[in-house]
């Protein structure tokens, strides 16, 4: 059975899930909706695919199984609603949502409606994610230390609006809610966030707004608490997660793919072979539909919505700027 789905958004994030599904032998890919009639010109020319600039008129005409939604975080509620309705399936980049008013109202489609749904935390899919989680079961982790380097605001050409805080959030918003995902999925729920901002690298002015760097503490409901540091000026790539307790230590490297260290004295070490996690999160949408079985998917809208209230409680305290009395 071939699984027809449909994309809104052609985009960055909507190219590379085109580009990503010519590798799936399961996957259809039946039309593509986009406002921008330049843009999705070039898409439609490059996957050869039908285009729409009307999303109504591609869902009723192309018919697809599931839809991928690659929109800006503030255009959900209308794209799930039109595709849930026909009992199309949804897969939501992250973040879910731009604010959990509008989450919870997606979320209350997509219960009412029973659609399969899936939300683009693509860590989850990991293999080392997948030995890690296992190797902790039962242990104690206590502390966790994370990191999340990148260079986007010393690329001089990449996409301005990334920069205005507005509109793409920061690099909270942006990048760090994998972390907070990702972490949440390994560890539990988050209790409490703090933490500080900075521009010491890259200074706020004319269309640059976010913060290039930031630092957060936070602590868990099972008392387990986690430093994150994140930087959008750091000259190559970097994203690690390290486990910690008097019974293990462990490292996760998310751009290697690996885990590394010992856990009750003993050393570990793992490299999955390839770590297509787009692939592999597309492919278990694409399974949970032809199976009519959701259980597939590792990262569900309501569960999501958990990862975008720890994103809104780090925006909220990182714009607090606290001075210690002198």
């Amino acid at each position: 059975m071939m699984v027809r789905i449909a994309v809104v958004g052609t985009g960055w994030q909507g190219q590379g899930h085109l580009s990503t599904m010519q590798k799936i032998s399961g996957i259809e890919v039946v039309g593509v909706c986009e406002l921008n009639e330049e843009t999705l010109l070039k898409a439609t020319t490059k996957f050869g695919v039908k285009g729409f600039t009307d999303y109504v008129k591609m869902l009723e005409e192309s018919k697809p199984d599931g839809v991928i939604i690659c929109t800006p975080p503030e255009v959900r509620e209308f794209l799930v609603r039109e595709a849930a309705e026909r009992g199309i399936h949804c897969f939501i980049e992250k973040p879910p949502a731009k604010d959990l008013e509008m989450a919870k109202k997606v979320d209350e489609i997509l219960d009412q409606s029973g659609v399969i749904n899936s939300v683009g935390f693509m860590y989850r899919y990991s293999p080392a994610v997948a030995y890690i989680k296992e190797l902790i079961k039962g242990k104690r982790v206590a502390w966790v230390r994370s990191a999340m380097l990148d260079g986007l605001a010393l690329r001089p050409n990449w996409p301005r609006w990334f920069f205005n805080k507005e509109i793409s959030g920061g690099p909270v918003f942006d990048q760090a809610i994998h972390i907070f995902d990702l972490s949440r999925y390994l560890l539990g729920e988050v209790e409490r966030v703090t933490g500080y901002q900075g521009n010491l690298v890259v200074q706020k002015g004319g269309d640059f707004t976010v913060e290039d760097s930031f630092t957060l503490l936070m602590k868990y409901q099972n008392g387990i608490l986690q430093n994150h540091t994140h930087t959008w000026s750091y000259p190559d790539v970097f994203t690690q997660i390290e486990l910690i307790s008097d019974q293990l230590h462990l490292t996760l490297d998310l751009v290697k793919g690996s885990v590394t260290g010992k856990v009750e004295g003993e050393a570990v070490s793992f490299e999955a072979e390839e770590h297509g996690l787009y692939q592999l999160e597309l492919e278990a949408f694409a399974k949970a539909i032809e199976e009519k079985n959701p259980e597939f998917v590792l990262a569900t809208y309501k569960d999501s919505i958990q990862s975008l209230s720890v994103a809104l409680e780090a925006l909220e305290v990182l714009e607090a700027d606290k001075k210690v009395n002198s």
